[in-house]
């Protein structure tokens, strides 16, 4: 974020940098999350808004938002060229990891023309254990 940040003349403060350290820790956050995990400083709820778009726009942190069946907007700290596969709970808004070696090969055994591509991630939409079991209970 250093780079990014002295390249479009932005201020370097100690407010972005305990919020990006706090979005790291997290990795897969709601913005609630990322509120109560800043506990070093008093930080407002419009300065963790614009440093999280600061940190979409340096392609640190990725937005789940709700137009892709979550409740809430969450985030995701991008692990650079690093592959990930979540499951996402359209009912609580709950994103996991999934290890899957399989689709990891299967891209990488794919022939591209014109593309050389460096990571990829992949959300899989649907209902977790505990929502079923709600809805069964």
């Amino acid at each position: 974020m250093r780079t990014y940040l002295t390249e479009h003349g932005m201020k370097h403060t100690p407010e972005r940098y305990t919020i990006m350290a706090a979005a790291c820790r997290l990795q897969h956050f709601t913005i609630d999350e990322l509120r109560a995990a800043l506990t070093e400083l008093s930080i407002s709820r419009a300065t963790i808004y614009n440093t999280l778009s600061l940190l979409e726009d340096a392609r640190l942190v990725q937005k789940l938002d709700k137009e892709f069946g979550v409740r809430t907007a969450q985030y995701e700290w991008m692990r650079d060229s690093e592959s990930s596969v979540q499951v996402v709970c359209t009912k609580c808004g709950r994103v996991s990891p999934v290890k899957d070696s399989t689709i990891s090969r299967m891209l990488a055994d794919k022939r591209w023309s014109n593309f050389v591509p460096h990571h990829f991630s992949l959300y899989v939409f649907g209902e977790c254990k505990v929502c079923r079991r709600k809805v069964r209970g």
